[in-house]
């Protein structure tokens, strides 16, 4: 009797606890999504991007989030973190740089500019 009660026990607590771990995955895969479409449709109301770009520059986007989001819990010195954190986002504007063409990419090195800016007096 002691032994099924354990087992019970033990089933149940697991099956919360896988529960909770599958909640708290689809919640972030949905606040990834969230982001990299709020983020493109910013991106689109200033540069127009066509439907290839879109589905490019989505792409990019979500998958720095999902890098920055592995960074982020990943056991590392909050220095260490920020710094990868940093460069994947320079390297997502590279990325997203080689996709615009023409007058998008004054416009998006305009935004960059302006948002380096804010961070700088920020800090």
């Amino acid at each position: 009797m002691n032994k099924s009660y354990l087992i019970f026990l033990f089933l149940l607590i697991s099956t919360i606890t896988l529960g909770q771990i599958s909640e708290n995955t689809n919640n972030e895969l949905n606040s990834i999504e969230s982001v990299s479409q709020n983020e493109l449709e910013d991106l689109n109301l200033l540069l127009n991007l066509s439907q290839e770009q879109q589905e490019q520059v989505y792409e990019i986007i979500s998958g720095v989030l999902i890098k920055n989001n592995q960074v982020k819990s990943m056991k590392l010195i909050e220095e260490d973190k920020k710094a990868i954190i940093e460069r994947n986002e320079k390297s997502k504007s590279l990325m997203i740089m080689e996709i615009l063409i023409g007058k998008q990419k004054t416009l998006y090195e305009k935004k960059n500019s302006q948002i380096t800016e804010l961070k700088g007096s920020n800090d």
